[in-house]
């Protein structure tokens, strides 16, 4: 996605094409990413487009039958966030070929969740670099082809993958072998899919555009309701943890860091949180993240402080989340977390892109953000010092945040 701003004509073509993935794409790698998506799109559409014919004359393309699938590959090779907006989709396909294994292809930082979903029956581990924004070109080709090859191995009835920031995903699919191949072509990559879903157009929310991609072929996908299984036992250690007295949950982190409203002000609503409703606060981190927590345990009475950092895996963050009356946070895994738990949640959305599109979803959530021109930007960093979360002032978060505690 080329960021806003004033865009040649070569950069409007390229749009729909994302030459470089929407949440990693490096400022300084986008126009040169841009040239070789051109000469690559062009290369590749007429194959695409000849491949489509073929398939059409095949009878390929059509409406799917599950009584002829029995085994599923589904590639998620993305972030914490973005796979829970998946688990919908994937609840879906195992629903509608009831009788086919489920096999997700997972980054090992995710897989533990996708273990703890009832409609995965493996996961296989992948090596994605091309998910980070300081990967190399030969060594992503490389990547996406070994898992191609992978998949191919085990000749699966169907492969899905719904990810259309990056050509790569395009190309996995239409060389991982599998009897059906459903996805998005992305810059003409997609040449050997047999089921081509539209391209996304317009504000529609990540998990409507992966529902509706399945609905294209008959493959209903009836709620859309995230999924983050915590266990009893999680329950209760989280609760031994926290103790009896009520609590909010603040984290301040997020994977992008252009995404991370700035930590005194978080640090600041926390304390009027904390002096106004009487509540403990639980700082809560992502791996690496402990130090910018730091000015909210600082900031808060020593009563008031339940400091979390760094003592939490994956569920056992999400039993905390789960007990607590309020989760605060930014747009990142967390945030998603807590809409998949059910905790009412105040989320400060930065610039990169569009809540409406990519926002965690859920009946009690609200969506804190600033609007400025160079919204949505989809960068990892920001030249103008991050005017869309200094938009966003601890007045407006600490306002809504008790409305969410219902102490407006």
């Amino acid at each position: 996605m080329i960021p806003a701003g004033p865009r040649t004509a070569l950069e409007r073509f390229l749009a729909r094409y994302r030459p470089a993935p929407v949440h990693e794409a490096a400022p300084h790698s986008l126009r040169r990413a841009g040239a070789l998506a051109a000469i690559e799109a062009a290369a590749c559409r007429p194959v695409s487009a000849a491949s489509r014919g073929l398939l059409r004359l095949a009878g390929r393309s059509g409406r799917l039958d599950p009584r002829s699938v029995r085994s599923i590959a589904f590639v998620k090779v993305d972030h914490l966030g973005d796979v829970i907006m998946a688990s919908p989709v994937i609840r879906a396909l195992a629903r509608w070929a009831p009788g086919a294994r489920v096999t997700v292809y997972a980054r090992p930082a995710t897989a533990d969740f996708f273990r703890r979903l009832p409609a995965v029956g493996e996961v296989g581990l992948v090596e994605a670099p091309w998910v980070r924004p300081d990967s190399g070109s030969a060594g992503n080709l490389r990547a996406a082809l070994a898992l191609a090859w992978r998949m191919r191995a085990r000749r699966y009835g169907l492969a899905v993958d719904l990810r259309y920031h990056n050509r790569l995903d395009s190309l996995i699919l239409s060389l991982c072998g599998a009897r059906a191949r459903l996805g998005f072509d992305a810059g003409g990559f997609g040449f050997g899919l047999t089921h081509r879903a539209r391209w996304p157009h317009g504000l529609m929310h990540e998990a409507d555009r992966m529902a509706d991609a399945l609905r294209q072929f008959g493959i209903p996908v009836r709620e859309l309701r995230p999924e983050f299984p915590v266990e009893p036992g999680e329950i209760r250690a989280a609760a031994e943890m926290t103790g009896r007295r009520a609590y909010v949950a603040v984290h301040v982190g997020a994977g992008n860091p252009v995404k991370r409203w700035m930590p005194e002000r978080f640090a600041w609503v926390a304390r009027e949180l904390a002096t106004r409703t009487r509540l403990r606060v639980a700082v809560l981190s992502g791996p690496g993240e402990e130090a910018l927590g730091e000015p909210v345990v600082r900031a808060l009475p020593r009563a008031a402080r339940l400091d979390l950092r760094g003592r939490l895996g994956l569920f056992e963050l999400g039993a905390v989340i789960k007990g607590a009356r309020l989760f605060l946070g930014n747009d990142g895994g967390a945030g998603h977390v807590a809409a998949a738990v059910g905790t009412p949640s105040a989320i400060v959305f930065s610039g990169t892109n569009e809540a409406a599109e990519w926002a965690p979803r859920g009946g009690h959530v609200r969506i804190v953000e600033g609007r400025v021109p160079c919204k949505p930007c989809a960068r990892t960093t920001c030249p103008f010092n991050q005017a869309c979360l200094r938009a966003v002032t601890v007045d407006e978060v600490l306002r809504v945040t008790l409305e969410s505690l219902g102490r407006g």
